[in-house]
């Protein structure tokens, strides 16, 4: 797997992955298959290629951050990097806050950071993986071409179908 300590590591095995992504199609990259998700929710991803892709949940940006497995593995040797990648410090926050992750589970934002929401543990909640990618893909996508400073509201509707 990764170098990364495993307490900042949700495992995908066992998971679909067309369900993980299927909100997040929008995304310019394509032939992109999911490696595994961090504790705070973020996605790393491996392209047709090898290289290594970031999808940053809070900010709904992919960024590519290695040309190959073994350079993303170099670069975790660097603190910032790690810090940046996986957020210990949040992590430790979330864990002392009484929110501990279960299997397959991440902490997901209750405001997302690009609306304002801050990385503080009474942002969080958790969720498990799959929903988590599949509540702010869609959010994601309609928020991708607002102008900075533009204003938005969200409607949440019941689903009232069994």
């Amino acid at each position: 797997m990764v170098s990364a300590p495993d307490s900042l590591i949700v495992s995908l095995d066992g998971i679909d992955s067309d369900r993980l992504l299927e909100f997040w199609r929008w995304l310019p990259e394509e032939g992109l298959s999911p490696w595994f998700a961090t504790a705070l929710g973020d996605l790393f991803l491996k392209g047709d290629d090898g290289r290594v892709w970031w999808l940053d949940v809070g900010t709904g940006e992919l960024q590519n951050v290695a040309a190959s497995a073994d350079e993303f593995e170099e670069l975790l040797r660097d603190q910032d990097n790690t810090d940046l990648w996986f957020g210990q410090a949040l992590v430790d926050a979330l864990r002392e806050f009484g929110l501990t992750l279960g299997r397959g589970e991440c902490y997901s934002y209750l405001q997302l950071p690009i609306l304002g929401g801050e990385y503080e543990p009474g942002n969080f909640r958790i969720y498990d993986v799959v929903t988590h990618f599949r509540v702010w893909g869609p959010i994601h996508e309609r928020l991708k071409d607002l102008p900075d400073g533009a204003s938005v509201e969200f409607v949440v509707e019941e689903d009232d179908s069994p």
